[in-house]
Parts: C-alpha cells; sequence; structure tokens
C-alpha cells in the first residue's frame, strides 16, 4: 500500500470567522447533521505492535474505538491530528512528521448525541498512525469528557476478541486494525 499524505491547500486571505474553541449553537449543529457529511482525524497510537483503544462515552460510538474527532473550518488536517493527541490524550508537542497517514474510513451511525438522535451521523474520517515511545505512551491520559477509564492497549491480532463483527462500525475498526498489521 503506498502511504501518502493529505495534501492541504489554503489561498492567501481566507477569512474563517470562527476558531476552534468556537462552538456551533447545538440547536444548529444537530439540524447540519441531517444533511451534511462530518470530517474527523483520527489516530491509531501504537506501541510495539500493540493499540490503543479506548471506550467512548458518548454517541456516536460509545464503544470502543480510536482517539479522535471533528476537524475545524480552515484547519489542516495534520493541525487537528496534533490538536486532538493534545486535547484528548494531553500527548503535547508531538511533530507533524510523527502523523503517518494509514486511510480515509466512511463510517454511518445509527446514532447520534444531538437531539433527535435515532438520526445518526455520516463521518469521513482521516486516520493516522501514531508511533508512541515508552515516555509518550506513558504520559496518555485520556480526556473524561470523552472517554470513561476504560482503555486499553491490544495486541493488534487480539482487537477482534472484543469486537462484534455483525456490527458495521466494529468492522470498520476491524479494517483499520488489518491496514495497521499491512502497515
Amino acid at each position: 500500500m503506498a502511504r501518502f499524505h493529505v495534501p492541504h491547500f489554503e489561498e492567501a486571505g481566507r477569512l474563517n470567522p470562527k476558531t476552534i474553541h468556537d462552538r456551533m449553537p447545538e440547536a444548529l449543529y444537530s439540524n447540519t447533521l441531517d444533511y451534511l457529511v462530518i470530517t474527523c482525524v483520527d489516530l491509531a497510537f501504537v506501541r510495539e505492535g500493540q493499540l490503543l483503544l479506548a471506550q467512548r462515552t458518548r454517541y456516536p460510538r460509545s464503544s470502543w474505538w480510536l482517539i479522535g474527532g471533528r476537524m475545524v473550518a480552515g484547519e489542516s488536517p495534520i493541525a487537528a491530528a496534533q490538536r486532538k493527541a493534545a486535547e484528548e490524550a494531553q500527548l503535547v508537542g508531538l511533530g507533524a512528521e510523527r502523523f503517518q497517514f494509514l486511510g480515509v474510513y466512511s463510517t454511518c451511525f445509527a446514532m447520534r448525541e444531538q437531539e433527535p438522535r435515532q438520526h445518526g451521523s455520516h463521518t469521513v474520517n482521516l486516520t493516522y498512525r501514531v508511533q508512541l515511545t515508552a515516555v509518550e505512551q506513558a504520559q496518555v491520559q485520556l480526556s473524561q469528557a470523552e472517554y470513561n477509564s476504560h482503555y486499553r492497549w491490544l495486541a493488534l491480532s487480539a482487537v477482534e476478541q472484543i469486537l462484534d463483527l455483525s456490527n458495521p462500525i466494529d468492522h470498520a475498526l476491524q479494517t483499520i486494525v488489518h491496514d495497521l498489521r499491512n502497515w
């Protein structure tokens, strides 16, 4: 599989009136989810043949998944990956070269956190492999706002044991693990 990065092009003079700290009003965001596909960045943290998986506490994925989340308008994929590593795993200062593009995965969820929950959501996930050092692995502290205290470093060969392969989103995670094993 050829490795590449996700090119990001930004025209000079682009004005984005919002920052990464601005949040769309909940009612507007809920309505938006009915019409738009959201772009996310997911991070496959690996160390010595193991993958970090965490149990998310909220929809659209309230089960095992990678670390990550939504991109912000005007943000490059790598900048989003660096931000998510810092915000959700407390891994601050990872250089852009540490994020190795793994693939693009499209996920349609049956449920979402926003009302009406049963409308679900659709995301396109730009997924990066991030090889951690032993020190970085020990520094990982997941955001309690996103993940419960149950997270695991699992051998890539053992991930399927916690998946329900009749669930399409677990099948997506299986596909990501397959791509990591073929790295």
